[in-house]
């Protein structure tokens, strides 16, 4: 199962649209996964012309996405337990804070955004992954491709955008 996982698009207070880069990666997956501060409903309409959407809102979004998208989410793909959240507070040990946040669950991945930073590392076998920001700056742009086949390593690769 191919997943395109992003965050911090910032439409359209920090960026008009999303960059033909994001389309490219999720015409090819299965399923998108969005980590929050979407800030405006139609990029969830535009990734939906490609894929399922699964998302949580962030701090930025506003009221009405807040009231259709959880602060987190629990998901089962492939035989793997993953939580999504979006995240909050400082950029500072953030991938400590989301994993003891979700600690309880077991989760074999853990994905956030907030930090406009990509990362992703295994720490206590569980994968965390912040796909980085669509938003930055042409040289920092990045979304995730998240590849999970039940019984094998998932594979995750950075992609700028």
């Amino acid at each position: 199962m191919k997943i395109a996982v992003l965050s911090d698009t910032h439409i359209p207070t920090r960026l008009g649209a999303l960059p033909g880069r994001v389309y490219e990666i999720c015409a090819e997956c299965d399923l998108i996964l969005h980590s929050g501060d979407m800030v405006d409903l139609s990029v969830i309409h535009d990734l939906q012309r490609f894929a399922s959407v699964k998302a949580v809102h962030g701090n930025m979004d506003p009221y009405e996405l807040r009231n259709m998208y959880p602060e987190s989410l629990k998901l089962e793909l492939e035989g793997y337990k993953i939580c999504m959240t979006h995240g909050a507070g400082s950029r500072f040990r953030i991938e400590s804070r989301i994993l003891d946040r979700f600690i309880s669950e077991k989760p074999d991945i853990v994905i956030f955004g907030h930090s406009h930073v990509y990362h992703s590392d295994v720490k206590n076998g569980v994968l965390r992954l912040n796909p980085g920001a669509v938003c930055e700056s042409m040289k920092r742009r990045s979304m995730a491709l998240l590849v999970l086949e039940n019984g094998k390593k998932p594979e995750v690769k950075r992609i700028s955008v």
